[in-house]
């Protein structure tokens, strides 16, 4: 049959070889399009899910993560199941969203474990003890500036009598010329518990805390809680270590310990802080410290502005307790721990940087302990470490109940109750059922 005659498909001619390949590379062509229509539809719909973390985290269960403890010490397991079902009703009571607890003792974690969510809502991220950044508030004024000067004074660098307006020449005038290191970190020195702040910059208003914050009272007369007077040390503390305190910190201090976390103001926005506070248009403030006289000096000093993980709080606890050092890595020596820890004449509670808890329960500053029998400091926010010098027994919470509370305040004793718990001068709680199930 040639080529001119007609087929069983009609009078059409059958097509050349040419045809044939543009049709297939067409169809191909064609095929191929839509399968990349397609992917780039359901990579359209899954793009959300990998971006807004919310989405993913209302999907996942809050997580429960098992305790770290001596198994074979039953008193210590039931001291631990105490401590969680004491921060895990106060979270079903409404009193924080969540928090996160560490306890150890000496250079040993036993637990670390998160409760709830860093916000109200289905849609928080649940609180993660190794990733969750708390602000520490007031917990700066140990974790960062006291520990500093620890460091310094092993180094030799600072002593513990020197005037501050050795450090820093602008503090002079009005009698500031007699405040100490020691009365600043025993607040002591006689200054007013916040200053005026004026200035266009926060290095200005910096400066003029330090060239014009007023006594209101002889230095080591009388014990005045002082924002300003730790704001002051801070920068004290870095114009001996001849470098910005952040900068000190993480050299000596965080990088050696492995607190990779540990850090001043993260900056907004940041998915893995809990908020502390909500703007004007109901937005969650997180990320910059919830103290308003630090972040008028740009959220950096020495009393405030610290943010760190419940895991990075337990190394820098376990290293105190441990006597300045933490697998094998010696921050301070043991000698000068033991020299910050102790009660100073005239300071009522306060120690060197850190405040003593007493067994009465809250007293004034100034009174002083009938029974003190640990040493640590406590956070506005919700923070606080508590550190038995004797058993070397740690306590670690930080939560963020300032956040928009659906309870009264309770944070004292919650605190109180917990390190009685573990302490075991109170029998534990019975236990609740931690609620695990996934949130859709």
């Amino acid at each position: 049959m040639s080529v001119t005659e007609t087929t069983d498909r009609g009078d059409a001619p059958a097509p050349s070889p040419e045809e044939d390949e543009y049709d297939g590379w067409f169809k191909r062509r064609r095929r191929g399009l839509v399968w990349l229509m397609l992917a780039a539809f359901v990579a359209a719909l899954a793009w959300p899910f990998f971006t807004v973390p919310r989405l993913r985290y209302a999907f996942r269960a809050v997580p429960r993560i098992p305790s770290r403890s001596l198994a074979d010490l039953r008193p210590v397991a039931a001291a631990l199941a105490g401590a969680e079902t004491v921060v895990r009703q106060e979270v079903r009571r409404q009193g924080f969203p969540g928090a996160a607890l560490a306890i150890g003792v000496r250079d040993t974690a036993l637990l670390a474990v998160g409760f709830g969510r860093t916000r109200w809502g289905r849609l928080a991220p649940p609180v993660d003890p190794d990733r969750t950044l708390y602000d520490l508030a007031s917990l700066t004024k140990v974790v960062a500036t006291t520990t500093a000067v620890m460091v310094l004074v092993d180094d030799g660098r600072m002593r513990l009598d020197d005037p501050v307006a050795k450090f820093l020449p602008a503090f002079t005038g009005g009698g500031r010329e007699k405040v100490t290191i020691r009365h600043l970190l025993t607040h002591t020195s006689g200054l007013t518990a916040s200053a005026e702040l004026q200035g266009a910059t926060p290095g200005d208003r910096l400066y003029n805390v330090v060239a014009h914050a007023r006594l209101v009272a002889e230095p080591g007369e009388d014990v005045l809680y002082s924002d300003a007077g730790f704001a002051i040390l801070g920068l004290a503390v870095s114009a001996a270590a001849r470098q910005p305190l952040p900068a000190f910190l993480r050299k000596r201090v965080w990088e050696p310990l492995g607190m990779a976390h540990t850090r001043f103001q993260p900056g907004i926005p940041c998915d893995s802080c809990a908020p502390t506070l909500t703007l004007d248009d109901g937005t969650p403030f997180a990320g910059k410290t919830n103290d308003p006289f630090a972040r008028e000096l740009g959220g950096i000093t020495g009393n405030a502005g610290l943010f760190s993980t419940a895991a990075d709080m337990a190394r820098w606890a376990a290293m105190i307790a441990n006597g300045g050092e933490l697998n094998g890595v010696r921050i301070v020596r043991a000698e000068t721990v033991r020299q910050f820890e102790r009660l100073q004449p005239g300071a009522g509670t306060r120690a060197l940087g850190f405040e003593w808890f007493c067994a009465e329960g809250t007293v004034p500053d100034a009174r002083g302990c009938k029974e003190a029998y640990a040493f640590g400091h406590t956070g506005y926010t919700g923070t606080s470490v508590w550190i038995e010098p004797g058993r070397g027994t740690w306590v670690v919470l930080l939560s963020n109940r300032t956040y928009m509370p659906r309870a009264p305040n309770r944070i004292r004793k919650v605190r109180r109750d917990l390190y009685n718990v573990v302490t075991g001068r109170a029998p534990s709680p019975p236990p609740i059922p931690a609620d695990t199930a996934p949130e859709h």
